[in-house]
């Protein structure tokens, strides 16, 4: 099935529709975040929106691994090795995000200014917990996603 045939049916057509919808409110956040980022006038509101903007990012970023993994595996059902890599790239990169968040952490507490240093730990904790729904989701369904790929491939290869 080609790509255009896909988005072009009417059933995907919600689907799609709804995936824009959302693309587009993730870009609206975006682009607020560097907004406000230029905008700022202390080390505080610059770090607040980078931190704000590093979320956002996060946040997409697992979805997406999320709904790729949903999308082959129920979608197009397929039954490659795909989903089992992208588990273990939502492993590595969750490693990777937490690791960097500690040492972005670190710098943001030596640039923020003395006077805004009581509300570090409420930045660190937006930091830390942004993406979080997204790689609990992630770990969670992910052993059913694979679970439903394996049916569906034993399912398969008995029509065979």
């Amino acid at each position: 099935m080609k790509i255009k045939e896909f988005f072009c049916k009417s059933e995907n057509l919600i689907g799609t529709g709804f995936m824009l919808i959302l693309a587009a409110y993730v870009v609206f956040l975006m682009v607020g975040d560097v907004k406000r980022m230029q905008a700022a006038t202390t080390n505080y509101d610059y770090y607040q929106n980078l931190i704000y903007l590093i979320e956002n990012i996060a946040k997409s970023y697992f979805f997406c691994i999320f709904m790729l993994m949903s999308f082959l595996t129920y979608i197009h059902k397929q039954y490659s090795k795909w989903c089992v890599r992208l588990y273990l790239l939502l492993g590595i990169s969750a490693l990777i995000y937490y690791g960097w968040a500690g040492i972005f952490s670190e710098n943001v507490y030596n640039q923020v200014e003395p006077q805004f240093l009581e509300n570090f730990p409420r930045m660190i904790h937006t930091l830390y917990t942004g993406p979080a729904l997204w790689m609990i989701i992630g770990y969670f369904f992910t052993p059913k996603i694979l679970k439903d790929a394996q049916k569906l491939k034993e399912e398969q290869e008995l029509t065979i």
